[in-house]
C-alpha cells in the first residue's frame, strides 16, 4: 500500500484522477493505432453535437459539465482541427452557436467501430460488485442535493460549535487598549456592516462618547458591545457577536457585565433588534412602545426596571 492509498478516501479525487488519466492514454493509444486523428478530451463536444446538432456555447458548457472557459478552449482546437463551425446567433449577436463539419460527420463514422470496442472494454471494468457508473451516478446525485463544499463548511462549523462549547472560557472586560478598540470595532463592522448591510458612517456614530467591552473565547475576539450617557439615562448599544461564537450565551455574558459596570440609580435601556430580543427580556428588560425601524432593521426600546 502506497501513500496516497493510507489516505483512504480523502485521496478519492486522486484515485479517480489516476483512472481518468489511465483511461485517457490508452484511449489516445488506442486511437493512434486505428490511424484516427482524435483526442480523448475532444469526445463529449463531439459526441453531444452529434446528438444535439445546434448549440450555443453556454448550453454545449451546461451539457458537457464544464466552465464556459474550458468549453471554449476546447471549442478553439476542434476549430482548428475543422471539426466544428462556430457562428454568431441571428437573433442574439452576443451567442454563438456551434455545429459539426463534414469533416467531423465523415470521422464519427470512422470511430464508431472503436467506440463500440471501447463500450465493452469499460462494460468489462465496472463490471464488479460496486458498479463504478452506477457509483458514480449516486455521487452526483448527492452533489446535487448539497455540494461538497457546503457539505465541509458544515461539518467543520459542527466540529468547531461543538470543541468550542464543551471547554471554551468566555471573559468580558471593559476596553482598555487601543488594540482591543479596534479589535471591537473589526467584530462590529463584520455583524453590522458586513452582515446587515448597517451604514459605516451610522454603525460608527458616537463611539468617542461610549464605554465599550470586548467579549472573549479562549482568549479570541468573539463579541462586543458598549454604553454611553444620554439626556434619557444610560443607553446600552452594539451588541455584536462573530457568527462562529453566536449560541454560546456571548451575548448574556456582555449584557451582565455592563450592567455590573453601571450605577443603580440611573435608567437603562436600549433598542433591541427584534429577532435578539429575547436576550434582554431574560436579562430583565421589559419592551415599552412599538416596533420602529432603524437602519432598516425592526427594533423594539426596552427598559431595565431599577429598584428605588
Amino acid at each position: 500500500m502506497n501513500t496516497i492509498d493510507q489516505a483512504g478516501i480523502l485521496a478519492l479525487g486522486t484515485h479517480l484522477q489516476h483512472i481518468n488519466e489511465r483511461l485517457r492514454k490508452e484511449a489516445a493509444l488506442f486511437y493512434k493505432t486505428l490511424n484516427i486523428k482524435f483526442e480523448p478530451k475532444w469526445f463529449s463536444i463531439i459526441y453531444v453535437l452529434s446528438v444535439n446538432p445546434y448549440l450555443s456555447v453556454l448550453e454545449l458548457a451546461q451539457e458537457i459539465g464544464l466552465t464556459h472557459p474550458t468549453t471554449i478552449s476546447l471549442l478553439k482546437e476542434l476549430e482548428l482541427n475543422e471539426l466544428i463551425l462556430s457562428n454568431k446567433d441571428t437573433e442574439d449577436e452576443r451567442k454563438r452557436n456551434v455545429s459539426l463539419t463534414i469533416k467531423s460527420k465523415e470521422l464519427i463514422k470512422t470511430m464508431k467501430p472503436a467506440w463500440a470496442a471501447m463500450t465493452e472494454a469499460l462494460s468489462q471494468l465496472t463490471d464488479t460488485p460496486n458498479n463504478l457508473i452506477k457509483a458514480i451516478a449516486e455521487v452526483n446525485a448527492k452533489l446535487n442535493e448539497k455540494n461538497f463544499f457546503t457539505r465541509m463548511s458544515e461539518i467543520m462549523e459542527a466540529q468547531n460549535g461543538n470543541n468550542l462549547t464543551s471547554d471554551a472560557v468566555i471573559e468580558v472586560h471593559k476596553v482598555k487598549s487601543a488594540l482591543e478598540l479596534k479589535l471591537a470595532f473589526a467584530i462590529r463592522r463584520e455583524v453590522f456592516v458586513k452582515e446587515q448591510n448597517v451604514p459605516q458612517e451610522f454603525e460608527e456614530r458616537n463611539n468617542q462618547d461610549s464605554i465599550h467591552f470586548l467579549a472573549t473565547v479562549n482568549d479570541l475576539p468573539a463579541g462586543t458591545a458598549r454604553y454611553r450617557k444620554t439626556e434619557n439615562g444610560i443607553k446600552l448599544e452594539r451588541f455584536a457577536v462573530l457568527k462562529h461564537y453566536r449560541g454560546m450565551k456571548i451575548g448574556d455574558a456582555l449584557v451582565k457585565n455592563i450592567l455590573n459596570d453601571l450605577p443603580p440609580d440611573i435608567p437603562v435601556y436600549l433598542n433591541a433588534q427584534l429577532e435578539i430580543a429575547g436576550l434582554y427580556f431574560r436579562n430583565g428588560f421589559k419592551q415599552e412602545g412599538n416596533v420602529f425601524k432603524e437602519a432598516e432593521i425592526n427594533h423594539i426600546k426596552m427598559v431595565l426596571p431599577r429598584i428605588k
